[in-house]
């Protein structure tokens, strides 16, 4: 029998602020994942013009070029994945609504396998820097110096600027950090971060989730990049049996703000001494807040892209 999942639409104003509502659909709806709405390709070619671009590798100078282009006072968009409509959460929707918080919000239920022909559409390989590149699993190109990804539903692609900040930061680091480490990828998704760890460090890595579709994702992107390489000393985790006696030199924690304040014991207990943390999946006005509520490692750097940021921090 083919899956079913539902769709949240969700139309805002540019400043509306909905982090509360999407730390309440991660930990009381089980929301599978949260997608800022992307242009469709014909308003791409209508704002660039001769610039349009159809397939190939997408700049991210060209998405700020469209980005600017956008009026400001155009709505945003954002979807939100479910196996299930959660109970309560229309409820909450239409209080908003009146609130004026949302501008309208509609719902939508799609079989699985259309999911895989959405990604298909719109999804390109990503460059990071010179040396980091994301590659969705279908198209065919040097594995070796790639990231290659299969954009599961909910799962980190490289396409949210999280996980593209993270990745940023990875790349200022790389020449920094130790030989023969080890990577601690903490809520770790698709597993984009800890793959880019044993790919461009040869990393032994811990990869952790709470969610275990999210740990099946992850190791589909595992066999993907590293089918019949010998991965010894690298690990998948639930939530429930990791332990945080080891220490790593480097930690990706890609998670929100409120699951960074909840699990910062465990994430600062698993960090070597002048190891290197990189925490992400933060709104640009919940910087500070992290920073205060983590004195005891040191800041390096923040980098920021639209409405998201991430810190590196080093112990």
């Amino acid at each position: 029998m083919t899956k079913k999942y539902v769709i949240l639409n969700i139309y805002t104003s540019p400043e509306t602020e909905l982090d509360e509502l999407f730390g309440l659909c991660h930990e009381q709806y089980n929301c599978l994942g949260i997608e800022e709405f992307s242009l469709e390709e014909s308003t791409v070619d209508e704002i660039l013009g001769e610039k349009a671009f159809s397939g190939g590798d997408v700049t991210h100078e060209t998405i700020e070029e469209v980005e600017s282009k956008l009026s400001s006072d155009d709505a945003r968009t954002f979807r939100l994945y479910f196996d299930l409509l959660p109970e309560g959460l229309e409820e909450t929707l239409v209080k908003m609504k009146s609130q004026g918080t949302l501008i309208n919000y509609s719902f939508d239920q799609k079989l699985e396998e259309d999911w895989n022909e959405t990604w298909r559409g719109f999804y390109a390989p990503i460059e990071v820097s010179e040396r980091i590149k994301i590659i969705p699993e279908w198209i065919e190109e040097d594995v070796e110096k790639s990231v290659r990804i299969y954009p599961g539903m909910g799962f980190g692609t490289g396409t949210h600027e999280t996980t593209f900040l993270c990745l940023k930061l990875l790349d200022k680091i790389l020449d920094d950090l130790p030989k023969d480490g080890e990577c601690l990828d903490f809520g770790c998704g698709s597993g984009i971060l800890g793959i880019a760890a044993i790919k461009y460090l040869k990393y032994k890595t811990c990869f952790m989730d709470i969610d275990k579709p999210a740990l099946d994702n992850c190791l589909y992107n595992l066999q993907l990049n590293f089918k019949g390489d010998n991965l010894e000393g690298s690990s998948l985790v639930h939530r429930e049996k990791f332990k945080t006696e080891k220490k790593y030199d480097l930690v990706f924690a890609n998670i929100l703000e409120n699951v960074l304040i909840l699990e910062k014991g465990p994430i600062l207990n698993s960090l070597k001494e002048k190891g290197f943390l990189i925490v992400s999946g933060l709104l640009n006005h919940q910087v500070d807040t992290i920073i205060k509520e983590y004195p005891e490692v040191s800041k390096l750097d923040v980098v920021s892209q639209n409405d998201w940021s991430a810190i590196l921090f080093r112990g």
